[in-house]
């Protein structure tokens, strides 16, 4: 993931991260509607721009590092539209949001998003371990979701969360072992999350129609304790 530095006046660098959708990376959100035509409109928020979404912090608590994000809105609206697209829906991208709230016409459905927070942190701590030096980092996208009819009735309205936490809980002896070391990938779960985690919302698929039990894949399998 590449890291673009660029020294301002402050004391701390400006490090731009750029961030990418994780396909499948939440299991059962693929494959699982049938292909109705649904509008996308433009993600709102106040994410456009070249914005701050967090920054790395020293043992001693000082900022290293300021991390800035290049078109949240954007970004995150072309991630849900390939996820939309993933999970079996024909999605069709609007350059603007209806005024009277239906879709336009050819669209059975519209679907708004809007951004309320789109956040990562990471923590140096001063400890050393054999898989480097010992750092939290937490990356949150949450995002409100409201979909409507071909009449402009919203039919799903609800809040996701896209969270992403290192490092994960101990397994055995380990006691530090980070999964992802970079708040560009970090961020970039947490979005693919807060996209992914809409699919398998129940009521989110209640509003939807689904594919057939005999059209939809299989569903993972349930790992034995």
């Amino acid at each position: 993931m590449a890291l673009t530095l660029a020294l301002t006046g402050c004391n701390s660098p400006r490090t731009r991260i750029d961030l990418h959708y994780l396909s499948d990376f939440v299991a059962g959100s693929q494959n699982i509607f049938t292909p109705a035509k649904i509008a996308v409109a433009p993600t709102t928020g106040d994410f456009g721009g070249d914005f701050e979404a967090g920054k790395i912090f020293g043992a001693d608590g000082s900022v290293q590092a300021s991390l800035t994000v290049a078109d949240a809105d954007g970004i995150f609206n072309k991630a849900l539209i390939k996820g939309l697209a993933d999970a079996g829906l024909t999605p069709v991208a609007l350059d603007s949001n209806p005024g009277d709230g239906k879709p336009p016409q050819g669209s059975d459905y519209i679907l708004e998003s809007q951004i309320e927070q789109f956040e990562v942190n990471k923590r140096f701590g001063a400890n050393e371990t054999i898989h480097g030096r010992y750092f939290t980092m937490r990356s949150v996208v949450r995002v409100k979701y409201e979909l409507r009819n071909r009449d402009g009735g919203v039919i799903y309205s609800g809040e996701i969360s896209g969270l992403e936490d290192e490092p994960p809980n101990p397994v055995g002896a380990e006691v530090f072992l980070p999964l992802e070391t970079e708040p560009a990938e970090s961020l970039s779960v947490a979005m693919s999350r807060a996209v992914g985690l809409l699919m398998i919302e129940p009521k989110f698929r209640g509003a939807l129609p689904m594919r057939s039990a005999e059209a939809a894949p299989a569903p993972p399998p349930t790992p034995h304790p």
